[in-house]
């Protein structure tokens, strides 16, 4: 499921705060940790489906290159943290991932131009190496598209944590972009 779009999927647009809302994107309570019932297919049975697309704006904090399946892991933020100023224990962000083209077949096209774009813009034209993680240096504001996931290979903590994300920037929701189909940079927020 982390490889394709929903067939005919609507595409809508969030704000980030939505997305990070446990109102508007609840965690789902009946899903379990690597449930079997959504290996091969997509959460349709749940209050909220993995049936659209999502387009939402945030700072980018880092791009990671995942070793345990090559998917450039990206992290989007409310706040415009980068090396300099790093997240606080109270920041929070989404995680959108991108697959490698040879993995999603059917939309190969689309993720490596998304993989390309990171490349050439964020990471000054040089390939991530397998494990690497870049912290942005100085505050990028973008718009990402893609399908929305629920990501049951992991599970909330008692404190409402998942564990997840890179570089003391946690995310505090299993729900994610996976896979992003289109990147680009936005107009930043007024001040």
């Amino acid at each position: 499921m982390k490889t394709s779009i929903p067939d005919g999927a609507p595409t809508i647009k969030m704000t980030l705060a939505d997305a990070l809302n446990d109102s508007k994107l609840p965690p789902l309570k009946n899903v379990k940790t690597r449930d079997a019932r959504y290996e091969s297919s997509r959460i349709l049975d749940q209050p909220v489906k993995e049936d659209k697309l999502v387009t939402l704006s945030g700072w980018l904090y880092l791009v990671a290159f995942e070793a345990d399946d090559c998917d450039f892991h990206i992290q989007l933020s409310p706040q415009p943290r980068t090396s300099a100023n790093p997240p606080t224990a109270d920041d929070n962000c989404i995680i959108v991932e991108v697959p490698a083209g040879e993995y999603a077949t059917t939309i190969s096209t689309q993720v490596e131009a998304v993989r390309d774009w990171v490349v050439l813009r964020l990471l000054h034209k040089k390939d991530p190496t397998i494990g690497s993680v870049h912290v942005m240096k100085s505050p990028v504001f973008v718009k990402v598209t893609g399908a929305l996931f629920y990501d049951d290979d992991h599970v909330y903590k008692a404190d409402h944590s998942t564990g997840r994300g890179k570089r003391g920037m946690a995310s505090k929701t299993l729900w994610e972009l996976h896979p992003v189909v289109s990147i680009a940079f936005a107009r930043k927020p007024s001040e």
